[in-house]
């Protein structure tokens, strides 16, 4: 009788179809036990969905590795189940000339292993991030994707008629430099999707974007950044920058919320002869010097406001993968049961009770 060698009983036992047992049911106890601890720890596990899974575990095990560390023997119990699917896959296409008429109970098998690589994968390398700020006509990089932009080019929240948002309309179009890569209408559960990445549309809000005011020999005029006066007498006066909320440190003023509190611009004033004045004009306070010496005065009437869309945008490497393994698992359940009900109408398998 021959004996095993060493590697060939390791073997076995990675493919060990009782050791598949033993995985799944650890891995489901220490998934099941520990998710009910979840509920009494909202503090702990409030942002588990914000972030990739591996960002997460090792930002909380710095401060709760008492309490999270069933997360850490779940996942090396799932990677260890996988590891072992995978072996029996590997086993099956080594003797595949005994065993071909198993490819469907096999090709689930596969699905479930590109189904765990894809999540080790995402959870790895993947990116979250709520909360990105969408304005009309602006273009804003896409995070987890350098060089990528994200362009609203059109928004419309829908409203009942009690004022509650039911929809909202938001035309998106993604673009690496000039070149566009997809273009969508995005609503409430009708997402962007460009390979592996998703972008959810979430909420609105507004954001004060300047003032309208009064000037005399003007009239009613917008002071929005990048707005452009001509002044009588072939001045010019130019909106570099507006801060709805803004403090003083000496001489400068510096962003401190996003709320309207203290509203402040920095102005430029050119006029034919005399040297530029660029400084900041707090609204709270008097009119600076040099725009009352060139005759502009300027009396606030009332905030401007920019709508903006709120969008969720996630980037899964494992994506693709992930969508391998489900055709695997239904193309192998498909076979498996067609091979059973088959071998069963030739009397090969006992009838179902």
């Amino acid at each position: 009788m021959n004996r095993l060698t060493v590697s060939q009983r390791l073997w076995r036992l990675c493919c060990s179809l009782k050791l598949a047992i033993v995985l799944a049911s650890a891995a489901t106890l220490f998934a099941i036990g520990g998710s009910l601890t979840i509920h009494f720890h909202p503090r702990i596990y409030g942002n588990l969905d914000t972030t990739p899974l591996a960002q997460w575990l090792l930002a909380a095990s710095r401060d709760h590795a008492g309490e999270i560390w069933w997360l850490w023997v779940t996942g090396v119990l799932f990677l260890l189940f996988g590891l072992n699917t995978l072996c029996c896959f590997v086993d099956w296409l080594i003797h595949i000339n005994l065993r071909w008429r198993k490819l469907g109970e096999y090709l689930i098998h596969l699905g479930f292993v590109l189904f765990v690589g894809a999540f080790f994968w995402g959870s790895l390398a993947g990116t979250r991030t709520d909360g990105v700020r969408l304005f009309v006509g602006a273009l804003t990089p896409v995070p987890g994707n350098p060089g990528t932009y994200l362009r609203l080019d059109h928004f419309e929240p829908v409203m009942s008629d009690n004022g509650r948002p039911l929809d909202m309309i938001n035309q998106l179009t993604l673009l690496r430099g000039e070149s566009v890569l997809a273009e969508t209408v995005a609503k409430i559960n009708h997402p962007l999707i460009y390979k592996d990445l998703v972008v959810t549309v979430m909420s609105f809000g507004q954001s004060a974007k300047g003032f309208q005011v009064l000037i005399p020999n003007l009239g009613m005029v917008e002071l929005v950044p990048g707005q452009h006066l001509r002044l009588p007498g072939g001045g010019r006066l130019e909106v570099l920058e507006f801060l709805p909320d803004a403090v003083r440190h000496r001489n400068q003023w510096t962003a401190r919320s996003e709320r309207l509190v203290d509203p402040v611009f920095r102005l430029r004033l050119t006029r034919p002869g005399l040297e530029p004045w660029e400084g900041w004009y707090p609204l709270r306070e008097e009119i600076p010097f040099p725009l009352i010496q060139a005759g502009v005065r300027i009396w606030p009437k009332q905030p401007l406001f920019a709508n903006y869309s709120l969008v969720r945008a996630n980037r899964d490497p494992g994506a693709g993968v992930a969508l391998a393994g489900g055709i695997c698992l239904l193309i192998g359940s498909l076979i498996a049961l067609g091979s059973f009900y088959r071998k069963r109408s030739r009397g090969d398998r006992p009838e179902i009770v």
